[in-house]
């Protein structure tokens, strides 16, 4: 088997890129421009809360990062799609600002592990146009030649959660490794047989990530991994 039979698959947020601040300054102005928009008295947004909901899905984050009981049932559903659109505009704004960067040693990682010939492809439980201004702003697609977000798997009936998409991101390659920041990210490797890479300095919990097969406390650390060495594995 070469490195061109394998893939490494990785997350985004939290993982490749440091958006923390910036995403969640973003998600708390649109939580307080939803509640204006629906005459709701405007709830100071929970960031500890947010922060938590971080690496969700896109549509379970937006009915987690707000506390419910905040907003009259029968407004709910309108509330959480009302703060999808806002949250969604305010963090491709604060992108385009240049208010996130990717973790140091990410760069020289991905282009270390291109050099070697991997395929890399990269997935995201975001909303679509925010992964593609990420890919813009950072200049992903130097490196990844397939990328995928959850909205765009789901609207082309290519996958319904992360498992589905390593599947589809992965096809063609008999050794895939994927590599995340939370739990959904270790599931969807470990329920396709693939092994995983938990990076610690992302927003998942320890706790979280204790079914990886590998654990890193920074983005160089992956090079040293036996998954990353260039030789086929045996």
């Amino acid at each position: 088997m070469t490195s061109r039979d394998r893939v490494i698959v990785f997350d985004t947020d939290g993982t490749l890129m440091d958006g923390r601040h910036a995403i969640i300054d973003a998600v708390a102005s649109a939580l307080e421009v939803t509640y204006q928009h629906f005459e709701l008295p405007v709830v100071s947004p929970d960031r500890e809360r947010i922060t938590l909901a971080m690496g969700l899905p896109a549509p379970v984050f937006f009915r987690t990062a707000f506390d419910p009981t905040t907003v009259p049932g029968d407004l709910r559903n309108a509330f959480v799609c009302e703060f999808e659109v806002q949250s969604t505009r305010a963090e491709v704004a604060a992108l385009r600002r240049g208010e996130s960067q990717l973790y140091e040693g990410a760069e020289e990682t991905l282009r270390a592990l291109h050099e070697r010939g991997f395929t890399l492809a990269l997935f995201s439980n975001a909303a679509e146009p925010y992964f593609q201004t990420v890919i813009e702003v950072h200049g992903l697609d130097r490196w990844f030649a397939r990328t995928l977000s959850l909205e765009y798997a789901v609207r082309r009936r290519l996958a319904r959660n992360k498992a589905g998409m390593v599947r589809h991101l992965s096809a063609g390659c008999r050794d895939v490794v994927v590599v995340g920041d939370r739990v959904q990210d270790i599931e969807a490797g470990q329920a396709l047989g693939a092994r995983t890479v938990a990076c610690r300095y992302g927003f998942g919990e320890e706790a979280e990530l204790r079914e990886a097969d590998w654990y890193v406390d920074c983005p160089r650390e992956i090079l040293d991994l036996p998954v990353a060495a260039a030789e086929a594995r045996g």
